[in-house]
């Protein structure tokens, strides 16, 4: 309708003799048109009453016949032109944010996900911080191909993974099919861990043994969850499950499809993951899936208590290593844990 309108207007002008009325005001009139005609909109009922505003201006200053009052005609124009632009800037402001804040949303989740390597994890955080800077459409388009490559770099490390696992877990199976290895897998099939449904602590020294025959570059990760004995005297063994649950679905969730997840004894779980990289990044790794905050409601007395779940953790590389002697150094620690560590109340 606006545009049907701005073309009647121009045709009559148009028409018009060249004397029968100032050309001034019409000329001002029909660039108010345009102006409203061809605003950005960023809200429909915004751009709308601009559009009006503007029309009863511009068909002021048509009709005026007093130079002062045009020139502030003309200043209420520049006006409402101003702060209607400044409120499409603003808008468009807003929505750059908002997607900044669903691709840093969506960064963070492919990290979770993946659990990839550190460079993938430093590129992903670069370009999320790039991102946010980022102020002209080329910039955007550069960062764009970067995302492509560092997101494809994610799915060849987890197919990586995936196929690593299958090795590792072959191995497994190899070992444990072995004549003295299957006293310890019909005990430890039938004997699950009840309170993870994880595999049991008779199964590790066999999965460590094929684990190192396989040549690949293993760790193992034992993590014991703190405060354990005393979350057992004071709220009973039922909550000291449901914390081991909790603890042990949390690294079920972070660590990737391809590593194999042990129920150690007591309040211990091991990992055993491959990684490429180096000891440093892998205990970057570890640290940030330990550093993740968890909590577990306990109901006592009437009261709901919140126990904040916290773990120590050690890591051990098996290349080049002994089975036994592995075993070892895990297992010392889990008993230097078990002693050394001095509950703090909550």
């Amino acid at each position: 309708m606006s545009n049907q309108y701005g073309v009647i207007s121009i045709k009559k002008f148009l028409s018009a003799k060249a004397d029968d009325e100032p050309a001034l005001p019409r000329v001002v009139w029909l660039i108010l048109e345009a102006i409203a005609c061809h605003s950005i909109e960023s809200d429909a009922g915004d751009r709308e009453q601009f559009q009006n505003v503007l029309r009863q201006i511009a068909k002021k200053i048509e009709e005026s016949t007093s130079n002062a009052m045009t020139f502030v005609l003309a200043g209420e124009a520049i006006k409402s032109i101003e702060m209607y632009n400044r409120g499409v800037e603003r808008a468009l402001h807003s929505q750059v944010k908002e997607l900044q804040s669903i691709v840093s949303l969506f960064t963070r989740s492919m990290l979770h996900v993946s659990k990839g390597s550190a460079s993938s994890a430093t590129n992903l955080r670069q370009i999320e911080r790039q991102i946010e800077k980022a102020g002209q459409i080329d910039d955007l388009r550069a960062l764009k191909a970067q995302l492509e490559l560092s997101l494809k770099g994610i799915c060849d490390e987890a197919a990586q993974q995936k196929e690593r696992g299958a090795s590792i877990d072959s191995h497994i199976r190899e070992t444990m099919s072995r004549p003295e290895s299957a006293a310890v897998l019909a005990g430890a099939v039938s004997d699950l861990d009840l309170v993870t449904g994880l595999p049991s602590f008779r199964m590790i020294l066999p999965a460590l043994r094929a684990a190192i025959d396989g040549g690949r570059h293993v760790y193992a990760v034992l993590l014991c969850v703190d405060r354990i004995e005393i979350i057992n005297s004071r709220f009973g063994f039922a909550s000291g499950d449901r914390v081991l649950m909790v603890f042990g679905q949390h690294l079920a969730e972070r660590f990737s499809g391809a590593d194999v997840l042990f129920r150690w004894r007591g309040p211990g779980f091991l990992a055993l993951i491959e990684r490429t990289g180096s000891e440093m990044a892998v205990r970057a790794e570890i640290a940030r899936i330990v550093s993740a905050r968890l909590e577990q409601d306990i109901e006592l007395g009437g009261r709901s208590v919140l126990l904040p779940i916290s773990s120590s953790w050690m890591l051990a590389a098996l290349a080049n290593s002994n089975a036994e002697a592995i075993f070892k150094k895990l297992e010392d620690f889990s008993v230097a844990q078990a002693r050394a560590h001095v509950p703090t109340p909550f």
